[in-house]
């Protein structure tokens, strides 16, 4: 009887740690908000899919992924952002990866960013010349909504 309850105990301390594995750890946005990206200064975008944006304003690269699928990101007309309210009062430009921030279509459902990452200058140009890529033009009208 105790072993089985031995063998019990061990295969439950196993099975804890297996479904520990299957969660993965919550996203954790940038801070401090200075580190976000600043969605009123981006010179340039690209769309390389449809969960996935690379950003650059000035020095700093960024790459955006959402929670879904935004399969009409890469229409014309630049890319909108809708950012936190909680961050509003520091920096109301701002998408750090937090609650309630979304990638903003005219005529589409708001999709919901996931996490928002700071990369480095290689990785933005590697990224962006996959094959595929769309090429956002910076002149568009870029930014967030209220």
């Amino acid at each position: 009887m105790k072993a089985a309850v031995r063998y019990l105990c061990i295969a439950s301390t196993f099975l804890a740690g297996v479904a520990q594995a299957q969660n993965p750890p919550p996203h954790v946005p940038l801070r401090p908000i200075g580190e976000c990206l600043r969605t009123d200064r981006i010179n340039d975008y690209h769309v390389i899919n449809d969960k996935t944006v690379i950003l650059r304003n000035g020095p700093n690269y960024f790459i955006v992924k959402t929670s879904v699928a935004c399969p009409r990101v890469d229409l014309g007309g630049g890319i909108r952002f809708r950012t936190n309210e909680a961050n509003k009062s520091m920096d109301a430009f701002t998408i750090c990866g937090d609650i309630n921030e979304a990638v903003i279509r005219r005529d589409d459902p708001p999709c919901p960013v996931a996490s928002v990452e700071r990369t480095d200058e290689a990785t933005y140009t590697k990224m962006s010349k996959q094959k595929g890529v769309h090429h956002g033009n910076p002149a568009g009208p870029n930014g967030s909504v209220p």
